[in-house]
């Protein structure tokens, strides 16, 4: 008898760890199995973040391609500008000067022509005034002096001009960087925005801001006036939008970007922010 109660703890004791040793192997193999799988799942986390920074590489690369072909093509357009600014002024300009004299000359000697050739001079003159206008919007003269004076000298006649008071908080910086192309588009911009604000805004007080960061120009035209509505799509093409369908264009068109920020009877900012390396 108790040969065979020994026999039966022996089996229950060997039974006990043939399933100690079951379970563990159980352990053992589904923790291979998950560490495997762990594996495979980091290194398709692996490949994934691989090809994403590819694609954001890709990416990279092509937009700075698309802004260095926009920066080429604003530089050969400048240049057009210039040569065509320049031609008119030395060229079509000397050819009125003297067709002038030449009436005046003309109405001199024959006193009868006088008011046919005063008439026609008038003409004349007009069409150089015209003309002189159209070399200034091509090539500014404000900027001769550089932008720290150009700018100085806009706000200053907007604000005489239209009466409304006009802030401007700049970093000196700013004005050391002297890029044709930059400056020009500072200029532009800061033009074409004030003058949006003097005919529809309404308001009385403006503040502009120009900062600089490491790489990209940051400016800021801001009003107190009544802000702005969505409109209908048949006003997109009038008065206000198309001021500021003309400032996205030459944001665009120096790879910048372009926000607007109004709400009615609340004022309007435009922020526009250009990076440095597409502006020429």
């Amino acid at each position: 008898m108790e040969t065979a109660a020994l026999l039966n703890e022996i089996d229950l004791i060997v039974a006990g760890m043939c399933l100690l040793a079951g379970l563990t192997l159980s352990l053992c193999w589904r923790q291979r199995h998950q560490h495997m799988a762990l594996h495979r799942l980091q290194a398709r986390l692996e490949r994934e973040r691989a090809t994403r920074e590819q694609a954001e590489q890709a990416l990279a690369d092509t937009r700075r391609q698309v802004c260095h072909l926009s920066a080429s093509q604003q530089s050969l357009r400048d240049a057009e500008r210039r040569r065509i600014a320049r031609d008119l002024h030395d060229d079509l300009g000397q050819h009125l000067l003297t067709l002038g004299m030449e009436l005046r000359a003309l109405g001199a000697s024959q006193p009868a022509l006088g008011e046919i050739v005063d008439r026609i001079d008038g003409h004349v003159q007009h069409t150089l005034r015209a003309m002189r206008c159209v070399v200034r919007d091509l090539q500014p003269e404000a900027l001769e002096n550089g932008l720290e004076a150009a700018v100085n000298g806009q706000l200053a006649q907007f604000s005489r001009l239209s009466g409304i008071p006009c802030q401007l908080d700049v970093q000196p910086e700013v004005f050391d960087n002297r890029d044709a192309g930059v400056e020009k588009m500072i200029y532009r911009i800061l033009q074409e925005s004030l003058s949006n604000i003097a005919r529809h805004a309404h308001a009385t007080q403006v503040s502009v801001a120009i900062a600089r960061a490491a790489n990209r120009l940051d400016l800021t035209v801001q009003d107190n006036g009544v802000g702005m509505q969505a409109p209908p799509p048949s006003a997109c093409r009038t008065g206000v939008r198309v001021g500021l369908r003309g400032i996205a264009e030459r944001v665009a068109e120096a790879g910048g970007r372009f926000d607007v920020a109004s709400t009615p009877g609340q004022g309007t900012a435009l922020t526009m922010s250009f990076p440095l390396t597409t502006i020429h």
